[in-house]
């Protein structure tokens, strides 16, 4: 074996230190590639969809994955998250099974979350796999968005809103987000009245109708309260302040009484005048004496509001003049609710009204300040038939034989029905055949029947026949007491009752009788 040859000391110490660097050189570049990775991926071009994205509505970040041309091996990609750093990094989205990249390939990978807080949100989009020697491989990018309210959008539209009433209040709800809203409810503050959206489409808008009670009159606020579910089964609320001026409360309730009007007669001015409103009770309404007796009985009754505010429950009933029911003309329900500047009407028959101081007309309602009446007195005189007897002829014979030969007259303007008129028996008085009693049956106003009557009297004992008239007014049965005075017996020494002296006397008895009316009171 050949031998080196002996080098001199500092010779020596040369040789020895490049020895030294060029062994480390050595020892670098072997142990370099095993310490680097072997699949080098990035995350690049991430875009956010939608644009605005809003509370509780998917987002979704599409990420590019780009394995590394200088790759010395392929990568398997499990699964890509966004994370939320500031909770720990809480996963709120993940796309999995994504498949394998060769070196210098790419992969476009769309991430959907949500994120449940408003405002700038400072997220991270995670890429995670392995290469083919089984070992993990790992990129990160951050990822900054913008997150708006996701609460549905609430216009509010008031007409009038009067203090302590049920104002009308429509409300519209709008879906700003991407996704559709559930179960949207829309509920007036401190109040009943609600409305439910079964599901409200992305970019849909829906109306509904509300009933809102603000107490206070002037300024005020109709506050509203709208719960939904996000897409991602979250339930949320939210509120909505609508500014309002509230008038003061007025309640004024009128009611007008008038005679029907035919197509073609117009409207007479002297029947406008049972105009009430207030709540109060007004003078009478007088009659127009041209009324013929058809529209005489029957009257248009009309409730207006002139107040502010709707009534409820609106009821029409008639009373006499000293506030009894007048059950021959019934009650009217004229209308479930009453709205401001509203009127209904009414037509009422007082054909059976038996008063003759008038009719009062009551309408009943219910108004935010509780229940309340307004009353109208209606200047009405009832057609009221009313007998009695005129034109009495009376003559005796010499055996006392009695004929009375009279009329029956209605001295009422309404009809007198079933009217008899009879002889009663009485102290030297007896009905006799063939007349003891007379069917008159039916006189009209102002109108009149004959009849004739017989009795037998002894004229001694008797200075006048009685009468009873029985009769119908409206069905109420009526009975009239009268009596037909006899002729006065004179005795003279020249003759008996067929002497000319008694003849003069009796012709003078029978005009006095002609001329008399009896007038009795009326026994019911």
């Amino acid at each position: 074996m050949r031998s080196l040859p002996v080098l001199p000391g500092p010779l020596r110490a040369v040789v020895f230190a490049l020895l030294v660097v060029v062994s480390a050189v050595a020892v670098g570049v072997a142990v370099g590639p095993a310490a680097a990775a072997d699949a080098r991926v990035t995350l690049t071009d991430t875009t956010v969809t939608p644009a605005t994205p809003t509370v509780g509505a998917p987002v979704t970040a599409e990420t590019t994955l780009r394995l590394s041309a200088g790759s010395d091996t392929s990568m398997a990609v499990e699964e890509v998250r966004v994370v939320d750093p500031s909770s720990d990094d809480a996963v709120l989205g993940r796309a999995t099974d994504l498949g394998r990249l060769s070196p210098g390939e790419t992969l476009a990978v769309p991430v959907t979350f949500t994120v449940n807080e408003s405002g700038s949100r400072d997220l991270r989009l995670v890429a995670v796999g392995t290469d083919s020697d089984g070992d993990r491989v790992e990129a990160t990018r951050p990822l900054t968005v913008g997150i708006e309210p996701g609460a549905p959008q609430v216009e509010v539209e008031t007409d009038r809103v009067v203090a302590g009433a049920p104002s009308s209040v429509q409300a519209t709800v709008s879906n700003p987000t991407t996704a559709p809203l559930r179960s949207v409810e829309v509920t007036v503050a401190g109040g009943e009245s609600r409305r439910t959206i079964p599901t409200l489409a992305s970019g849909a808008s829906e109306t509904v109708n509300l009933t809102a009670v603000v107490p206070n009159a002037g300024d005020g606020t109709v506050d509203l309260r709208t719960s939904y579910t996000t897409p991602n089964g979250v339930k949320r609320e939210a509120r909505t302040a609508a500014p309002v001026t509230v008038e003061p409360l007025r309640t004024d309730i009128g009611v007008r009484v008038q005679r029907p009007q035919s197509d073609d007669s117009g409207e007479a001015g002297d029947d406008l005048t049972g105009l009430l409103g207030g709540g109060g009770t007004g003078a009478l309404q007088p009659q127009s004496e041209s009324a013929d007796e058809s529209s005489a009985s029957r009257v248009d009754v009309t409730v207006t509001n002139f107040g502010n505010a709707a009534v409820d429950e609106v009821v029409l009933t008639a009373e006499d003049s000293e506030g009894v029911r007048l059950g021959s003309v019934g009650r009217f329900a004229l209308a479930d609710s009453l709205g401001p500047g509203e009127e209904t009407t009414v037509a009422v028959d007082l054909s059976r009204v038996q008063s003759t101081d008038g009719v009062r007309f009551v309408a009943a309602y219910e108004s935010p300040r509780g229940s309340n009446e307004t009353a109208l007195l209606y200047d009405y005189r009832a057609r009221r038939g009313e007998a009695t007897l005129t034109g009495l002829d009376i003559s005796v014979t010499e055996d006392g034989r009695v004929t009375i030969d009279g009329n029956l007259a209605n001295v009422g303007d309404g009809e007198v029905t079933s009217a008899v008129v009879t002889v009663q028996p009485a102290e030297g008085i007896q009905p006799a055949y063939p007349q003891r009693d007379y069917f008159v049956g039916t006189v009209d106003g102002s109108s009149f029947a004959p009849f004739e009557l017989t009795a037998r009297a002894d004229v001694t004992d008797a200075s006048g026949v009685p009468l009873r008239v029985t009769y119908s007014v409206d069905g109420e049965p009526l009975t009239m007491n009268a009596t037909a005075p006899l002729p006065p017996a004179e005795r003279s020494a020249g003759g008996g009752p067929g002497s000319p002296g008694l003849a003069a006397v009796i012709l003078l008895g029978l005009a006095a009788a002609a001329s008399v009316t009896v007038y009795v009171a009326r026994n019911r």
